[in-house]
């Protein structure tokens, strides 16, 4: 049997946590108060698909009560812990003329700071709302910066991206209006949930690698670096693209990772034959 052609993607749906960031941004939250023990068991058992993540969300959030200020703390830490090669993959997924999303369970006044960092415009990223305590912090101060954020967490905002399932629902609304082929990339159960709903599901595994992810993913992504990503959504066509540009150097990484069987893993023989004959002469 001859491997197929391989096919080119255009809409591109990332996680954050454990994905884009080396942390998960409510484990640092629940840090900064010295309760990182409790609530990263539950982040754990949620991702590993153990428990539902709605069984979990408000667990947390009551345990930790963040700030306004704690929030944008976990921003910077998801700066700071950039998954390897994430910035330039994005960047090159936008000069292709790709269609990119966050679409994250972490909480909004973090993701949303952080995605904006990355080169995403907000309406392009999707996380938890929360509501905060209108009377905490010095609310007579209300004019200012620094009182605002000494606000306190209240309540978030029940919906699809407090559960486990959720995740498919927001990928049908940002891409109801869009055509092109769905691409996921994740490293947790929520994430390959949403795998019936895209076309291609692509396990991260750079961070932490969960056992069902990795053997439920149609590529399987076991190094650090997301160079991957741009070879696997486009194909030849992208690399005559970018060839010449300042993106050349990071798709050309991408392609010798996605080749080698130490770094990706495909589902099937013939999706990995596929792969290489796409990009014979350069692996």
């Amino acid at each position: 049997m001859q491997p197929a052609n391989w096919q080119t993607y255009d809409l591109i749906f990332f996680d954050c946590d454990s994905t884009l960031s080396a942390i998960e941004g409510i484990d640092e939250l629940a840090r900064l108060k010295g309760k990182e023990g409790r609530v990263g068991l539950l982040t754990n058992k949620a991702m590993d698909g153990e428990l539902d993540l709605a069984d979990v969300y408000g667990k947390r959030l009551r345990a930790i009560k963040p700030t306004l200020a704690q929030l944008k703390a976990v921003e910077e830490r998801y700066w700071e812990t950039v998954v390897e090669d994430a910035p330039e993959v994005i960047a090159a997924l936008q000069f292709l003329g790709k269609e990119v999303f966050i679409i994250s369970g972490g909480l909004i006044d973090a993701v949303k700071g952080f995605g904006r960092r990355l080169g995403l415009q907000p309406e392009r990223i999707r996380a938890v709302e929360l509501e905060y305590n209108e009377l905490s912090g010095r609310w007579w101060d209300y004019h200012e910066p620094g009182a605002q954020q000494a606000k306190t967490y209240l309540d978030y905002s029940e919906g699809p991206l407090t559960i486990s399932s959720g995740k498919s629902k927001i990928i049908s609304e940002l891409a109801g209006r869009l055509p092109g082929k769905r691409v996921m990339i994740g490293d947790g159960a929520s994430d390959l949930a949403t795998k019936p709903l895209v076309d291609l599901f692509v396990g991260y595994g750079g961070v932490v690698a969960r056992e069902t992810v990795k053997a439920e993913a149609d590529v399987f992504l076991q190094d650090p670096s997301l160079a991957a990503i741009l070879p696997l959504v486009s194909g030849q066509r992208g690399w005559t693209a970018l060839r010449g540009s300042k993106h050349e150097a990071v798709f050309r990484k991408g392609i010798l990772l996605a080749a080698s069987p130490q770094s990706t893993l495909f589902q099937t023989e013939i999706q990995r034959e596929g792969f290489i004959r796409e990009f014979e002469g350069i692996v």
